[in-house]
């Protein structure tokens, strides 16, 4: 066993509006959304960082990115699925990472905002903007996923935002330092 648990919080990557009659959880990816969670996918299994365990909310749009990630990565197992995720608050988050099975060491959520958000800020104690398909890799310091609470040790690894088009400037990729002094990756 090791002396720390690794968690990794996805937002799902980018929804279509295209068909404006369709549900809420009903939304699929599109076509970046689609590129964007294969980019992730291959920077997990580059960077060594496959989860053991992904869960992922009900909606379309979160499956699908958790699928297009485990395709890419490597991740070879059955993907969980979680309604609670779709609706979740903070609490719920902690009752979910409670309920994990210790011969998980890194695990990810895919899920969605406002609510991400908020339980990064709780776990960290600094707000962090999670733009769609970013991922925070944070590292706990618990042996087990039983002792999770907010306000336990942690520590952000990264912060992992993969491109938006319109957001891109002419660099490619790269780290930059946000305002809490923790390092941002683009993909």
């Amino acid at each position: 066993m090791t002396n720390h648990k690794v968690l990794l919080l996805l937002r799902h990557a980018k929804s279509s509006w295209a068909n404006s009659e369709l549900a809420d959880k009903d939304r699929p990816l599109n076509k970046r959304g689609k590129q964007n969670a294969t980019t992730m996918g291959k920077y997990l299994k580059k960077e060594d960082l496959v989860p053991d365990l992904i869960v992922s909310s009900t909606a379309k749009r979160s499956y699908k990115t958790a699928s297009i990630i485990a395709k890419n990565s490597g991740y070879d197992k059955k993907i969980g699925e979680s309604e609670l995720l779709y609706t979740a608050t903070p609490d719920d988050y902690a009752k979910i990472i409670n309920d994990i099975h210790d011969r998980y060491n890194i695990v990810m959520l895919v899920a969605h905002n406002p609510v991400l958000e908020d339980v990064i800020q709780r776990i960290l104690g600094e707000y962090h903007i999670m733009k769609t398909c970013s991922l925070a890799h944070i590292e706990l310091s618990i042996k087990s996923w039983t002792k999770f609470h907010y306000g336990v040790k942690s520590k952000l690894i990264d912060l992992i935002i993969t491109r938006e088009s319109e957001d891109v400037n002419s660099s490619s990729g790269g780290s930059s330092s946000n305002s809490n002094g923790n390092n941002s990756k683009n993909l």
